[in-house]
C-alpha cells in the first residue's frame, strides 16, 4: 500500500498531551484509514518548531517509535530522564510507558511517529 503526501491529513495542536506551542503534523495513517489486518494504528510526520514541546504521556495499550529525520531535542523516557536527540536517532517508547520531547534546538524538529496497536491482529 502507497500512502500519499497530498492525502495526508494535516493539523496544528495547541499544547499537545499538556506541552507547550504548537506542533504540526501530517499523519498518513490512522483509525480512520486503517487497513484490516494491521498493528499499525498512526503514522505521521510531526514538525515541532523551536521551544515548542510534547508533554510527558504513557502508552498504555501500544508502543510508540519516533525516527528524527531534522533537528535536535530533549527526549524524556519513562523514568523522566532527559536524553538529547538529533536527527538520524530513533526512541521506542514500549507499551505501559511513558516518554516527552522537547524542541531545544535552534531549529524545527522534524521526526516520523509510528504507533504500533498491540491488541490489533
Amino acid at each position: 500500500m502507497i500512502f500519499k503526501d497530498k492525502d495526508a491529513v494535516k493539523a496544528t495542536i495547541d499544547k499537545a498531551k499538556g506541552g507547550v506551542g504548537q506542533i504540526f503534523s501530517n499523519t498518513f495513517l490512522n483509525d480512520a484509514n486503517r487497513p484490516e489486518r494491521t498493528r499499525a494504528g498512526m503514522v505521521a510526520v510531526n514538525t515541532l518548531p523551536p521551544g515548542a514541546s510534547l508533554g510527558f504521556h504513557v502508552h498504555e495499550t501500544n508502543e510508540e517509535i519516533y525516527y528524527f529525520i531534522q533537528g535536535q531535542g530533549l527526549y524524556t523516557d519513562a523514568d523522566r530522564r532527559q536524553y538529547p536527540i538529533a536527527a538520524g536517532d530513533l526512541t521506542l517508547t514500549r507499551q505501559g510507558e511513558g516518554h516527552a520531547l522537547d524542541n531545544a534546538g535552534a531549529e524545527p524538529l522534524v521526526f516520523a511517529a509510528v504507533i504500533i496497536d498491540e491488541g490489533r491482529p
